[in-house]
């Protein structure tokens, strides 16, 4: 057991490719599973997002590996837009009295996301993804201001596409050089630990 371990530590990409080809079409409904609940409700924000996208586009790179980049992409475009607009409407139909409403307004990133989201709401929409914590609420604090549907959708669906085709790109042109290749391993490991570590490093900034 302890030995599979280590191999699978040491050369991920030889147990995660099969894995992935064996499962055939049903990756990708899952893939878009786990970006939509990442995307859509709070209770699910611990899954990895940004991980998820950068390191199945790696494998994608692989030329042992059946996994399509452009259908990648695609579903999870889908689902991260779907997700957003899902919590647009849990903004807009926010009830004071509810459990989530105050949860929410009791998070001090919640606060700071606000004052984000009120100093520059059209490129938190398009950018809030890539940050931690603030990406997070920015869908809901949307729905629970005056902005309209339409303009959401529209930067919902632009930062939606940003945030994917980058994580697709880098991942995917990335994960064909030799570097990469090389260093799987040690990239694997670093993007499973480094959400966990950034949140706790902003939670820590929060604080002071």
């Amino acid at each position: 057991m302890l030995n599979e371990v280590i191999n699978f530590l040491l050369h991920p990409l030889a147990y995660i490719v099969p894995i992935a080809d064996r499962l055939n079409g049903w990756i990708y409904l899952f893939l878009f599973i786990w970006i939509f609940l990442e995307t859509a409700f709070v209770i699910f924000s611990f899954l990895p997002g940004q991980s998820v996208l950068f390191l199945t586009s790696t494998i994608a790179a692989s030329p042992h590996s059946d996994l399509n980049v452009v259908w990648l992409f695609i579903v999870f475009l889908a689902a991260a837009t779907i997700g957003a607009d899902i919590k647009y409407h849990q903004g807009a139909t926010l009830n004071e009295r509810s459990k989530l409403s105050r949860e929410i307004q009791s998070s001090d990133q919640m606060e700071k996301t606000q004052q984000y989201f009120d100093r520059n709401e059209k490129s938190s929409l398009l950018l809030s993804r890539f940050i931690p914590f603030i990406g997070l609420f920015v869908p809901i604090i949307a729905g629970n201001s005056d902005m309209s549907l339409r303009k959401f959708n529209k930067l919902n669906f632009l930062g939606a596409l940003i945030w994917v085709g980058a994580c697709c790109l880098a991942g995917f042109y990335l994960g064909s050089t030799p570097f990469v290749q090389k260093y799987f391993s040690l990239i694997f490991l670093l993007l499973a630990i480094l959400p966990g570590l950034v949140k706790k490093i902003f939670q820590l900034l929060f604080q002071k």
